[in-house]
């Protein structure tokens, strides 16, 4: 009883302590100015999410289609195009080709996200 009635002391004391006036003027401007930020940053998260989720499943799927053709049912480029004459340079030429569209694709993909970050700001 002495605990409660102890707390209940000094909580009217740090009541009657505490600043007596009104808020600023543009509280309520720089609150919904936060939460505005905040509900921007949370679309944000939310739209990374369905990106890395729409990457991760389309990825899958390839990998799924090339396993299934190559592995499970056994199929060869040699069966697919007869007539091309697969050698050792071939193979080095078809590497080169994919290295560079791969190089171009990330570029193409960082040079959209700096016009998308360049156009909020």
């Amino acid at each position: 009883m002495e605990t409660n009635h102890s707390t209940n002391n000094a909580l009217k004391q740090a009541l009657q302590q505490r600043k007596q006036g009104d808020l600023p003027s543009n509280f309520s401007f720089r609150m919904m100015e936060q939460i505005r930020r905040e509900a921007v940053k949370q679309q944000k998260r939310k739209d990374r999410v369905m990106l890395y989720s729409i990457i991760t499943a389309s990825l899958s799927l390839i990998a799924l289609a090339v396993y299934v053709l190559f592995f499970q049912l056994e199929i060869s480029w040699k069966e697919i195009f007869p007539d091309i004459q697969w050698q050792s340079s071939s193979a080095l030429v078809f590497s080169f080709y994919i290295y560079i569209g791969i190089l171009v694709l990330a570029l193409l993909g960082f040079d959209y996200w700096m016009r998308r970050r360049k156009s909020i700001s």
